[in-house]
């Protein structure tokens, strides 16, 4: 069985369903295939035991003006998505200088300038230190764009060092680094941060979706649908083929499809070893996409609680001790971990009632950890799980007294549902690859294969920003790429 179409699209994440929409939009017959049963990638929405929820926890930023918001305006969908923008989204707990863990409770939409003392106090900043915050703040926000680029090269921990900032300020941006990008301070880019950390100050972050973040994946798909594409679920793709050293299709397991584009949002490195193959690439291509490095993982507890503990959507735990920089990854792998462990937690009914039944609560709780698959059943994936749940329950006591359920889940239950393992140490990465100093910017991977016809979509390449948006940005990068080599093809025929 074979049938044919101007593109096939792998993959239905965020940036894979965007791109597939925003084609079939434009008069392109697109074919939009997804391994799993729903769309979402790694931000799919599932249903247990009447919760709705995602693989772990996630919300989204900037809230306001973002890639999300300009694809459903171009698609005629922004009636059927409601963005959830809730004035008290998030608790930031940080132990800092006082030895016990402060609260700082964040609103989803940016906050107004006198905001910025309530941090300074929250923070425990010194009156002698504050001058040079305020410098540093002032000049992340305010950093015009060409300058931006000028720091693709330097790591964010380089740039913050400039203005030697106390220990309180250089835990926040390394837990605000291991959030958003979930890589240390000390490789991040400084241009990626900067810009997206602008982002979050115009706009805003801890956004969420109603009926749960997956909505707007789901979304993008019924446009292609809609746009008279089709969408086929439960499809993986064995091969992307290559004839007469052109793309010429996919192969699945049932049925071959044939197209003279193919936009893959499986995964740079997937892509090129295993789905199209080495031979088809030139040894130093292949060289350069093997030594490309992913983002850290998250592993964590998801815990279903039967009466309502948690008052806030998100919360966020962490110390001087607790982010970490690469240094101290590399001693969490050598099974050296704090006594605290960064805690990231949302709890989706808190964004929508409707994602839980009455009084019940499914809390999702995760922490840092490699992005090996096959680590994740190993000492070091127990130590972690073991001080998150110690360090949960100590910050949250009464959640002992009520949970129902609770499960465990690691780096091998997400490269098996999202990202296959072709190198060693990588495939349970929670973004894709990492955006750090090499790999952003003007370093960032082209999306635009050294194959005719063949392009990637997603995280991996052509976007920035934090995680989803970042898989959205690039699909509206993209897009306009593969239409321009369509109409090309069209008037060569």
């Amino acid at each position: 069985m074979e049938d044919s179409y101007d593109v096939i699209v792998v993959g239905a994440g965020f940036g894979g369903s965007a791109c597939a929409a925003l084609l079939a939009k434009n008069g392109v017959r697109t074919l939009l295939l997804e391994k799993n049963a729903q769309v979402g990638g790694k931000a799919l929405t599932m249903s247990k035991g009447g919760f709705r929820y995602e693989l772990w926890p996630v919300s989204g930023g900037p809230t306001l003006n973002s890639q999300f918001e300009a694809v459903l305006r171009e698609l005629g969908m922004e009636g059927e998505v409601q963005l959830l923008a809730p004035d008290a989204a998030g608790v930031l707990l940080y132990k800092g200088r006082s030895g016990r863990y402060e609260a700082q409770v964040t609103p989803a939409l940016p906050r107004p300038p006198e905001d910025a003392l309530s941090m300074a106090s929250w923070l425990g900043l010194k009156p002698d230190e504050l001058a040079d915050v305020a410098r540093l703040f002032a000049d992340l926000t305010a950093m015009p764009a060409e300058q931006i680029d000028e720091l693709d090269d330097v790591t964010f921990a380089e740039l913050l060092a400039r203005y030697n900032p106390p220990q309180p300020v250089v835990s926040y941006f390394g837990m605000w680094s291991n959030i958003v990008f979930v890589v240390p301070l000390d490789m991040l880019a400084a241009s990626e941060a900067v810009r997206t950390f602008q982002d979050f100050t115009r706009g805003g972050a801890m956004r969420y979706t109603a009926g749960g973040y997956g909505r707007v994946a789901e979304a993008f798909a019924r446009a292609v649908e809609c746009a008279g594409g089709e969408v086929r679920l439960r499809t993986p793709v064995q091969r992307i083929l290559v004839e007469s050293g052109v793309v010429a299709g996919v192969r699945c397991a049932d049925a071959t499809y044939r197209a003279p584009i193919v936009i893959s949002n499986a995964g740079l490195q997937p892509t090129v070893l295993r789905l199209v193959g080495e031979q088809h690439f030139d040894l130093g291509y292949v060289s350069y996409v093997k030594g490309l490095a992913p983002s850290w993982g998250l592993m964590g507890v998801r815990y279903f609680l039967d009466c309502p503990v948690f008052r806030y959507p998100v919360y966020i735990a962490y110390s001087d001790d607790s982010y970490w920089d690469a240094g101290r990854f590399l001693q969490a792998k050598a099974g050296h971990v704090p006594e605290d462990v960064l805690v990231f937690i949302v709890v989706p009914s808190l964004y929508d009632p409707a994602l839980a039944p009455q009084d019940g609560q499914c809390v999702l709780a995760a922490t840092l950890c490699s992005p090996d698959p096959s680590a994740a059943g190993g000492p070091d994936a127990e130590l972690l799980w073991c001080k998150l749940e110690e360090t949960v329950e100590r910050l949250w006591p009464e959640i002992a007294s009520h949970v129902e359920a609770k499960e465990r889940y690691g780096t091998a239950q997400v490269s098996a549902l999202t990202r296959d393992q072709v190198l060693p140490g990588q495939g349970g990465e929670c973004i894709g690859l990492g955006q750090i100093v090499g790999q952003c910017g003007r370093h960032k991977p082209s999306p635009r294969a050294p194959l005719r016809g063949l392009y990637f979509v997603g995280c991996d390449a052509g976007g920035y920003g934090c995680g989803t948006h970042q898989a959205v940005d690039s699909a509206v990068k993209v897009a306009p790429l593969v239409l321009e080599e369509h109409r090309a093809r069209q008037g060569e025929s």
